[in-house]
């Protein structure tokens, strides 16, 4: 059995709203694709904040949901922290991939945070596994990067 090969991409965004930023450069080489295995947001700053992360292979307008009906959005993450007196130090986290999607030219992340503090930080980490395409595959990831619908 062959060994995976494995990448990451982890970094941190600052701010409150609408955050974005390009993880992921199209360099040409369409066989050469990443299924997303791992997506993971958490705060920099201990205090009450939220925010919701999407990865997609578009940009996402400012202040959009989530929405899994939009295929070029390829996963999910949420956090936040409550430190009021009956829940201090609650933390809720969750997030969900499709890990169908393989992207093989750009990945973008998009943040949505509803701190007060003007100095939030947020940390990504990202898990990808590598994987060779097929000439047909890597059209069709294109195709589905695209937002085009191939079916199922």
């Amino acid at each position: 059995m062959a060994k995976k090969t494995m990448r990451t991409l982890r970094g941190q965004l600052q701010g409150i709203g609408n955050l974005k930023r390009e993880l992921l450069l199209d360099d040409g080489l369409i066989n050469q694709g990443y299924r997303i295995t791992s997506f993971i947001v958490w705060s920099g700053i201990r205090d009450d904040n939220f925010c919701t992360a999407t990865l997609s292979s578009k940009p996402k307008i400012a202040g959009s949901d989530q929405d899994a009906s939009i295929n070029t959005e390829i996963a999910w993450a949420t956090f936040g922290t409550v430190t009021g007196p009956l829940t201090a130090g609650a933390v809720y986290h969750d997030r969900v991939i499709d890990e169908d999607h393989v992207i093989n030219r750009d990945l973008f992340i998009s943040m949505i945070s509803t701190s007060g503090n003007p100095d939030q930080t947020w940390n990504y980490l990202i898990t990808m596994e590598a994987t060779k395409l097929s000439d047909d595959a890597a059209i069709l990831a294109i195709i589905r990067e695209e937002a085009q619908n191939v079916g199922a």
